[in-house]
């Protein structure tokens, strides 16, 4: 499968989600399933996965703290003009960039700023201003790549005229000036900028961590049969997600042609499957380390949905959708919070 079922598990336990939402399932259907018949566990306590490490690493940081401050930054505040750009500076630039002789769209700006070795322009161009005193004019002889976005461009040379300005100096001053609040230094506009970048690839790592528990309990689990219930109803809610792709203007198997490279029968055949098997593994491994979501905890759970979702009571909060969707995905995240706990990740126990 090209787009892999953990990826939707990891927006369901995110955001709340429900799986099958607007789909009339019967009531208890997974809870009451004996899951026993249909999956044999893996060893689920001894999982062992590989996942990509979260690093933000100093140059990303910078591109970011210098988009922020160059709305600020000028000349006159921050400007060094007595010696020659070297990588890792940041250059305020003009450019025109021509091929044939004659300039073409998007290649010219006034004041622009770049971080030379931010790989942010074509190869050659930030290369070509390392050195480069501020005043100076340069001419750099360069091809777009073969990929380039604009077919025009892709592959062809060019020549970009570039005039460097000034080179940015980070400044107490004007980082003072942003207005932004409890920032008022590089240091900190730094340190702030980097907690929001790793906070956001933390995001990436929990779904990529929870994609790769799931695909290791497929590979190791054992199925039989699955609960043909549950399998159609889950056909019926990826049918639902295809077919709602015509408000895009794109039909069924255009739809899941481009995005998963299948026909829409085969797509919904093939995800209904692995949603199946997610929902009875992990209603299995509920079972058996007591992660069921009892009456009082469901009603507790969405009582508190309510209040934040500014609803009136629980009633309204569900609206035509079934407590015991709620149910399922609580009792998923339970369980996805309990393999965490389990499983080595890059040979490191995380809940130890």
């Amino acid at each position: 499968m090209r787009k892999n079922r953990a990826g939707f598990l990891a927006l369901l336990l995110a955001a709340g989600m429900l799986t099958g939402c607007g789909q009339s399932k019967e009531e208890n259907a997974l809870r009451d399933l004996e899951t026993d018949a249909y999956v044999t566990l893996c060893d689920y306590q001894n999982l062992s996965v590989n996942v990509e490490p979260i690093t933000v690493a100093e140059k990303e940081r910078d591109l970011y703290v210098m988009e922020a401050y160059s709305k600020f930054a000028t000349l006159e505040n921050c400007g060094i003009t007595d010696r020659a750009a070297v990588d890792g500076d940041t250059v305020n630039i003009d450019y025109v960039g021509k091929k044939d002789g004659v300039a073409f769209d998007g290649g010219t700006a006034t004041g622009a700023f770049l971080v030379l070795g931010s790989g942010s322009y074509i190869d050659g161009f930030e290369e070509g201003l390392m050195g480069v005193r501020p005043g100076e004019t340069v001419e750099l002889d360069l091809a777009f790549p073969e990929g380039y976005t604009n077919s025009e461009l892709a592959g062809q040379a060019v020549t970009f005229t570039v005039t460097v300005n000034y080179i940015v100096e980070l400044r107490d001053a004007v980082v003072a000036q942003m207005g932004l609040k409890d920032i008022g230094t590089v240091a900190e506009l730094q340190q702030y900028v980097y907690d929001k970048l790793y906070a956001s690839k933390e995001l990436d790592y929990n779904d990529n961590l929870k994609s790769a528990i799931i695909k290791e309990l497929f590979a190791q689990s054992t199925y039989g049969e699955l609960p043909e219930s549950i399998l159609e109803s889950n056909k019926a809610y990826v049918s639902g997600i295809v077919n709602s792709a015509a408000e895009y203007g794109l039909d069924a198997d255009s739809y899941t042609n481009t995005f998963f490279g299948m026909d829409s029968e085969t797509y919904i055949n093939e995800y209904a499957v692995e949603l199946t098997k997610q929902d009875i593994t992990l209603q299995a491994i509920a079972n058996k380390e007591d992660l069921n979501v009892s009456d009082k905890e469901l009603k507790s759970t969405l009582e508190e949905y309510a209040r934040e979702a500014g609803a009136d009571s629980v009633e309204k909060y569900l609206g035509g959708n079934s407590a015991e969707e709620y149910r399922n995905a609580i009792m998923m995240e339970k369980v996805m919070d309990f393999l965490i706990e389990q499983v080595q990740v890059n040979g490191t126990n995380l809940g130890s």
